[in-house]
């Protein structure tokens, strides 16, 4: 073995995926399996403090560089939810202060879906683009996990158990009905686009103002990148 390969394989590429909350947190671990990533990126969870609602954009990001002072990383992404509750509380440059801050002080990459995570996970049986409330997507995704959950012979969840069930990543097609939901996720972006609206609305460098939509699928597409990186090159652990 070349003494070059022995330094990568002693110190292989590392990630770190922080997010916002829990669900977000259960379904990227189970992707990361299927790519057997899970010795190459590190998915960590921090829940804000709902005080000072409509600034937690910024406050996550602030915790990330805090935290980020000790991380030996080739990327850090961000992965949180547009609040619309910022508007109201005339914060409503919160949210793109955190796409430009992340990248101009840290370089670290933004994922987000407005109105809700949950929305992402309905992309996964359809193509969906109605303004509903955050409540509605989850009480949608609630209704599938437990319907899976009879079908399977299981209890049924209750209140918001649905987003640490280890089961939700199947429950929503595994890797195949992640593929959907991309398709479908870039189909509404693509239709967005059409409608004349101002250019990137749907970026991940502005705001994301058209609801619902996500830049989800550009995290998971970037995963299958760096897998294929690290099969290719032999960067494991």
């Amino acid at each position: 073995m070349s003494e070059q390969k022995r330094k990568i394989q002693a110190h292989p590429p590392k990630w770190q995926i922080c997010t916002e909350g829990v669900t977000e947190a259960n379904y990227l671990k189970q992707y990361i399996k299927v790519l057997n990533l899970d010795r190459n990126v590190t998915i960590n969870c921090k829940k804000m403090d709902a005080k000072g609602c409509g600034k937690q954009h910024e406050a996550l990001l602030d915790k990330m560089q805090e935290c980020g002072r000790n991380w030996n990383t080739e990327a850090t992404i961000l992965v949180h939810d547009y609040d619309r509750a910022a508007e109201r509380l005339n914060e409503k440059e919160s949210f793109s202060n955190t796409f430009r801050r992340a990248k101009e002080e840290s370089d670290y990459k933004v994922i987000y879906s407005n109105p809700c995570f949950e929305y992402w996970l309905m992309l996964h049986t359809a193509y969906m683009d109605s303004d509903l409330h955050r409540h509605s997507y989850q009480r949608k995704v609630k209704a599938i996990c437990n319907q899976k959950r009879k079908d399977a012979g299981l209890e049924q969840l209750h209140g918001d158990d649905y987003k640490a069930d280890p089961m939700l990543f199947d429950y929503f097609g595994g890797y195949e009905g992640s593929l959907t939901a991309r398709r479908n996720a870039q189909k509404r972006f693509d239709k967005e686009d059409k409608t004349g609206k101002a250019k990137g609305s749907f970026s991940t460098t502005e705001h994301a103002k058209g609801v619902p939509c996500t830049n989800f699928f550009e995290l998971l597409d970037s995963l299958d990148e760096f897998a294929a990186f690290i099969r290719k090159s032999g960067c494991a652990e």
